[in-house]
Formats: C-alpha cells, sequence, structure tokens
C-alpha cells in the first residue's frame, strides 16, 4: 500500500518537473509493488502442504516467484530506467525547478527508512551470529533478503535522486539528473542480478549447510546401532525445510542381543523340523520388525533435535 502511494505521487513529481531521476524513483516504486506482490504470492503458495502430486510440498514456489521479483527488478528497474537516463544525457530535458519533488523524496525516505528498519529488525533476529554477508549468502528464505536489499537500495535512490536534482536545479544542467537515475538504475540491477543467482541456486536444490550436515552425521555415527554412515544427502527443499538422505550399516550384534528372550522362549519349543522351520520365519520377521522401529526411532529423533530436518529417509544397507 505505501509502496504503491508513493508510486502515484512520484509520477506526479516526474510529470511536474520532467527529471528523469523522479522518473527513475517512480519506476523503482512501480517495481516495488510489483515485487512484493509476487513474494507475498509466493510465500502464500510455498505454505501449501504434500500432496500426491508433490510429494516434499511447495516450498520451492518461494524461490520461483522470488527469481521472478528479480527479473522484474532488472527488466523494470534497471532496463528502463538506464534507458531513460541515457536517453536523458542525449537529449536532456527541460526541468522546471520546483520545490514539490524534494518534498515527495523526504516523505519516500521517510517511508522507505521505516520500512527498511522494520526488514533490518527482522533480518537481525534471524542471523543469529552470522554476519549480515553471510547471512544473505546462506539464508534459505530469499524474500526477507529481497526486502532488506530493495529498501536499502529505495533509501539510496532517494538520496541519489535528491542529489542529481539538486545539482541539475543550481548548475541548470540537467545532466546531474540523467547521471542520477542512471545510478539507480545500476544499483538496481547488482540487486536483481543478486537475487536471480541465490534463487537459482536454491531452485536447483543445493545441499544443507555443512556445519548443520557434519552435525547431523556425527550424531549418526555415534547412535549404539550404527558401525557405519555412508553416502550422505542432502537438499534445501523450502524455507527453512531440509531432506536428508543416508544409509547406515547397523551393528548386527545390537540387535541380536535384543533377540535373545525371543530365542530363549522358542527355543525350547523346537522339537520337529516344522517348528525350527517357524521359528526361523518368526526370527526373520522380529528381526526386520526390530530395525524397522529403530529406524523410526532414529527418524524421530533427528527431526526433534534438528526442527528444519522435515523428511528424513534412513536406509538399513
Amino acid at each position: 500500500m505505501g509502496n504503491g502511494s508513493l508510486t502515484v505521487i512520484k509520477f506526479f513529481a516526474f510529470v511536474v518537473t520532467g527529471s528523469g531521476a523522479m522518473f527513475s524513483e517512480a519506476i523503482h516504486s512501480l517495481a516495488d509493488t510489483s515485487n512484493q506482490a509476487l513474494l507475498f504470492l509466493g510465500i502464500r503458495q510455498s505454505e501449501r502442504p504434500a500432496d500426491a502430486l508433490f510429494h516434499y510440498g511447495y516450498g520451492a514456489d518461494r524461490y520461483l516467484y522470488s527469481l521472478l521479483s528479480a527479473v522484474g527488478i532488472f527488466v523494470l528497474g534497471c532496463g528502463v530506467t538506464i534507458y531513460h537516463g541515457i536517453h536523458g544525457l542525449i537529449e536532456p530535458p527541460t526541468l522546471e525547478v520546483s520545490w514539490i519533488p524534494f518534498v515527495i523524496l523526504a516523505i519516500s525516505f521517510i517511508v522507505e527508512g521505516y520500512v527498511l528498519m522494520a526488514a533490518a529488525r527482522v533480518v537481525w533476529e534471524k542471523k543469529g551470529e552470522k554476519t549480515l554477508l553471510q547471512y544473505l549468502r546462506t539464508t534459505t528464505d530469499p524474500t526477507v533478503a529481497a526486502v532488506l536489499l530493495e529498501d536499502a537500495v529505495a533509501c539510496l535512490g532517494v538520496l541519489v535522486a535528491a542529489a542529481g536534482l539538486g545539482l541539475a536545479y543550481m548548475t541548470g544542467n540537467a545532466m546531474f539528473d540523467a547521471i542520477g537515475a542512471i545510478v539507480i538504475g545500476i544499483m538496481l540491477g547488482l540487486v536483481a542480478v543478486w537475487l536471480g543467482i541465490r534463487n537459482r541456486t536454491l531452485l536447483l536444490g543445493p545441499a544443507i549447510p555443512a556445519d548443520l550436515q557434519a552435525e547431523i552425521t556425527a550424531y549418526l555415527k555415534q547412535h549404539p546401532a550404527v558401525m557405519r554412515v555412508r553416502n550422505v544427502k542432502t537438499r534445501i527443499v523450502g524455507a527453512d525445510n531440509f531432506r536428508l538422505q543416508a544409509q547406515l550399516d547397523f551393528d548386527g550384534a545390537v540387535f541380536g542381543g535384543r533377540m535373545i528372550e525371543f530365542v530363549e522362549e522358542r527355543y525350547t519349543a523346537m522339537e520337529t523340523p516344522e517348528q525350527r522351520e517357524q521359528f526361523a520365519r518368526d526370527f526373520g520377521d522380529q528381526l526386520l520388525d526390530e530395525l524397522a522401529r529403530e529406524v523410526d526411532r532414529m527418524e524421530g529423533e533427528l527431526e526433534e533435535r534438528f526442527p528444519r530436518l522435515k523428511y528424513v529417509d534412513l536406509e538399513a544397507d
């Protein structure tokens, strides 16, 4: 709602002044409005539960819509504003001196600054001990990063637009205004490229953070019934939703020890070949059931210990 209102008043200021920088800011706000609608839709779509068509849910929808948002920023925010800025350098417009754009820019800075502070608080709570750069590079929720970066560029863009327009008024040279428009476009382009690369990576399904995978593997290795952990595979399937697959070599002696009571109860009753054959079948079934229960227990323990593990597949090898 706020960005939509800013878009309207910025376009009004552009019509009044003919400023290329103000046009860039209007396009910027229009792109922000569209992108936030895309991000909101992506979040809603990604929260749908798993179904018969998508067994691991719709978490990647968040990355798809974030990627579309990045494309929108690049085409609309970067492409259009740089084109308009270059056109302003080639054919400088006649600027109408007015106080209106500065008032609008001041209002925009206050609104964008407030939103930026709100986004920064969310990021600071989520990043924990990581630096801001580490968090932005590793977060599995690009929507938060997108909002933070877009709002940061929005605040910088307002300052650039004000500087370009002010220099143009003071010197009578519209070139400064056009340069301001190009600088805003370049900043938007950098944000779009970064978001595009990050969302591409997440759509491809990268492995979970190495430190978390190492902690999970170590937890499996120290389990009394596990002799060896092999072929560990992990994948990010959504925002803070991880999948784990691993093959485990179980210690037969551990399960054999659990079967002593069963053997003692049945062994003395075996007198005929048929009874011994039935005992062998029952023993095999009991052993497999015990193994299945152990796997279920381990999967439950992993999901409880590591809440971001939403899908755990352990296989006996």
